[in-house]
């Protein structure tokens, strides 16, 4: 039979883990009433506090490393970093510390910059995205030389030593816009929008998502054009000017998809611009995203839990690093949800 865990525990009592921990080492209040459940699901699971969970009791503090991008409120990353403190206040009873660097996405260097930094420091463990190719690769290398684990979040590069993926399959997500794009319609064109990021195109953290928006289309409708067209999110009035310039272009297009989490970039452009026939794909439910949906303005999101992701990724991760206890699987692919206009209210 498996070894029983302080997780089997808090699920047996109906806890948290940290209530768990609070009750086997005698640390904070908790009521008797409590205490007694928790105490009879030990006993009920033959659960002993393994040398690992005594060193926790300890104090020892777990030093973690978390690189992201920059972000505004209300942005993509501004909500994974929302799921890893929400992460990080369950599992208190491990005692971690969590860093989080930041680094400028459209800057290679910044990336690099930011990595030397954690290897300085020499974490336990550390969580990135995939965004540079080449820088990432390097960082994963250093930290395999300096038996640092490491792990995902959002996307990947399978190809690299990870311990776990928390994140949509995203060549699955692009297959499933495509399809939403263009189920039950004759599609002869289809604008596949981007933001440009750095002049050096290092970054290209949506490639396998766009990969699969293209197959889907390609194996379809191989008859059907796809155009792409690349929006600067520092200026609106670019934004306007390069929708509209396209449009001259291409009257014929009907199918628009943005293939990151900005839709919201070009939201004003399709209010200003409204066609009856368009058909308007994105991905992420970010509030601008869902203010676009409600306005009419987009057809279908495609979205999963945004900061659930990195609650699950952060929460797993330090149990692997600190218990030696692996995640089920290596990938974990959350579950891709869909929203229309009817379903979009939170």
């Amino acid at each position: 039979m498996k070894t029983a865990t302080v997780y089997d525990v808090a699920k047996r009592a109906g806890v948290s883990r940290g209530t768990v921990d609070r009750v086997i080492f005698n640390r904070g209040r908790v009521s008797q009433k409590t205490v007694e459940k928790v105490r009879e699901a030990i006993r009920e699971l033959n659960y002993s506090a393994n040398p690992s969970a005594s060193a926790l009791a300890s104090k020892q503090i777990h030093c973690f490393a978390c690189l992201i991008p920059q972000h505004q409120k209300g942005e993509y990353w501004d909500v994974v970093d929302e799921g890893f403190k929400h992460g990080l206040e369950e599992i208190t009873f491990c005692n971690v510390d969590l860093r989080m660097y930041y680094y400028d996405q459209n800057d290679i260097e910044s990336y690099r910059k930011m990595a030397a930094e954690i290897l300085e420091l020499r974490p336990r463990g550390v969580i990135t995205n995939a965004v540079f190719k080449e820088a990432v690769t390097e960082f994963s290398y250093k930290l395999k030389d300096l038996a640092i684990p490491m792990a995902f979040i959002d996307n990947k590069y399978d190809d690299l030593d990870f311990d776990i993926y928390c994140g949509v399959d995203p060549y699955n997500s692009g297959q499933l816009g495509a399809y939403l794009l263009t189920v039950h319609q004759k599609v002869e064109s289809v604008a596949m929008i981007r933001v440009v990021r750095d002049s050096g195109k290092h970054a290209d953290p949506n490639a396998p998502r766009r990969h699969g928006f293209v197959d889907y289309i390609a194996d379809h409708f191989p008859d059907s054009a796809i155009y792409t067209l690349f929006i600067d999110p520092s200026s609106s009035e670019s934004i306007a000017s390069s929708m509209d310039r396209f449009a001259s272009a291409h009257p014929e297009v009907r199918h628009y998809a943005v293939t990151n989490s900005r839709l919201f970039l070009i939201a004003n452009w399709l209010k200003d611009n409204y066609d009856p026939e368009r058909v308007v794909v994105g991905f992420d439910d970010l509030e601008g995203n869902l203010k676009a949906m409600r306005e009419g303005l987009v057809d279908f999101l495609v979205t999963k839990d945004i900061p659930g992701q990195s609650n699950y990724l952060l929460t797993n991760f330090v149990r692997n690093v600190i218990y030696s206890q692996p995640p089920k699987v290596k990938n974990n692919y959350v579950h891709m949800d869909v929203l229309s206009k009817m379903n979009c209210n939170k």
